[in-house]
Parts: structure tokens; sequence; C-alpha cells
């Protein structure tokens, strides 16, 4: 899904979204269980939405739909930063499945397993994104957490997490808890890493901070344009700077299909200051959508 407004810059129309999004054609629009659903096109574009009020989920470029349109998706792949070859993927929240299409551009070996609370969205994903499976690209309908457990059970590992299930207006409370946390670090390789999408700045921001560093410790923040930042962290410790540099160089020339460069994803990582004077989130403790009022 994701929080993400702004198109990745060089991009479309310069400005965020709004305006040029609400005129566009709506060409698919279906109310499942959980949402209304609606696939526009415009200028060149087509795009998922929630609801007209809501933010884009997902926007490809019809004539290009490799290159990956918004910026937060970009930010994403900073993942790959620091944990460069990933054998195992897990990505919770599908949107329109460009994602998960993405890392199979980079890498046809790599296992990725994507989890999706709404079958709906699976299906217009596939219908109107691209979005394929394939013997090592599975979609699975659940509910994060649920899966995350499953997994545990099972004993599996993953080499990269990706957190993407968050909306502009609304959070899902449980997968924002240290205790989801520390189920999702139990999955992750000694070296696995986690990138989550998730919003810049409010209330919420600073509690979701101090959440990541009781379950992390030391956490790198991408700050992306339209409200997001990408927050990094991983199992043991993280790289240096120096070391992301040199991974983010070596993986420039696999990243420009999909309109992604060191020199612009690379200045805007930063570790992130330690969160203070606020409470951790927690199963007993979840107040992310009030928290998220505040932002606004």
């Amino acid at each position: 899904m994701g929080a993400a407004l702004a198109l990745a810059a060089g991009q479309g129309a310069a400005s965020a979204d709004g305006e040029r999004f609400s005129a566009s054609r709506i060409v698919y629009q279906e109310k499942s269980l959980y949402r209304n659903i609606l696939v526009a096109e415009g200028d060149g574009y087509r795009c998922m939405k929630f609801g007209r009020l809501h933010a884009r989920q997902t926007c490809i470029e019809i004539a290009n739909p490799t290159r990956l349109v918004l910026n937060y998706t970009l930010g994403l792949l900073t993942g790959l930063y620091i944990t460069e070859s990933p054998r195992r993927v897990l990505v919770l929240g599908l949107g329109g499945g460009v994602l998960p299409r993405a890392l199979r551009t980079l890498d046809g070996a790599m296992e990725i397993d994507t989890v999706e609370l709404d079958p709906a969205v699976v299906q217009v994903a596939q219908s109107h994104f691209g979005y394929r499976e394939d013997a090592r690209s599975r979609a699975y309908v659940d509910d994060a957490r649920v899966f995350v457990r499953k997994q545990r059970r099972q004993g599996s590992i993953y080499d990269l997490i990706v957190i993407d299930a968050f909306d502009k207006d609304y959070i899902p409370e449980h997968l924002l808890t240290r205790e989801f946390l520390e189920e999702v670090k139990s999955l992750l390789s000694p070296s696995g890493a986690i990138a989550a999408n998730t919003f810049a700045e409010g209330a919420l921001a600073r509690h979701e901070a101090a959440t990541y560093q009781a379950v992390f410790g030391s956490v790198f923040n991408v700050d992306m344009d339209g409200g997001n930042r990408i927050i990094l962290a991983r199992r043991d410790r993280l790289p240096s700077l120096t070391s992301i540099h040199d991974a983010a160089t070596r993986l420039d020339a696999r990243f420009k299909p999909l309109g992604a460069s060191s020199a612009d994803l690379l200045p805007r990582i930063r570790p992130q200051a330690q969160a203070t004077g606020v409470r951790v989130l927690t199963d007993q403790f979840s107040p992310s959508n009030l928290l998220l009022q505040q932002a606004k």
C-alpha cells in the first residue's frame, strides 16, 4: 500500500497527489469488504486509490510499468543498501504489486512472499497493474501479523522484510507495536533487514521511532518527499554509512531501469536521533490513529 503522495522526481507532473489525479478518468471501481478501490488513468499513468479523497496507493507509467513512479517505492529500495543480496523477502502490503515486481526485476532468483489482507486488491493488482505470481513470487491473502506468526511457527527466515501496510488516513494499530516488531525481528536472518514505509513528522513519528529503537536499537531514516520516511533497521548492527555508500554504488546499474539512483537516495539517509520523552507503542498502548490525527 503506502502513505506516499508525491511522484518521483522527474516523472510526470511535478506536483504531489491532488488535482491532477482527481481529474483523471476512473477506469475501474470496486467496493470490497474493506475499502472502495478505484483505478484511474491520466497523463500516461495508472493509479490505485482507496476512495476518491485518499492518497495514491500505487501508480505505474503505462508505457514503462517497470519504472517506479511514487517516491516511497524508490525509498523502500534502500533496504537493499543494508542487506545487499537478499535471497528471501517478505513484503507486508501488496498495493498494485509494483515493489514485488521491482524486486523480481532486480533478481529473478529472489523468493518473494507478499501478504495482502484484501483479496480484491490482489485481483486488481493482477488485472490492472501487471502483478504476476510465479514459482518464486507468491501472494498470500491474510492479516500481516497472523501471517508473521504462522511463519514463526514454521521456522521461516527472511533476509529482507518490507512493511508497507499503512495509509495516510489509517494504520492497522496491531502492526505498529513493540510486540509485532519483535515478531518480525525473529524472522530475520543474522544480516537481515527491515524497510518500513511510514510518516515523517508529527506525534506518531516520535512514538514510532521510540518503538523501533526499543526493538532494534539504532535505525536509519530515509527522508522522502510527500510526508513519508523509510525506517531502516537490521536484526544485528547496522552497517556504517560508508558501507551503505559502497553498496549503493554497486547497485546503481541494476537500479537504473527502476528509476532509482544513489545520487538521489544516499543524501536522504540519516541516523534516527534517539527518541526521548515518548512512550513505546505496545499491544496494551497503541493509539496510533489518534496520534496520526495529531500530526495533521
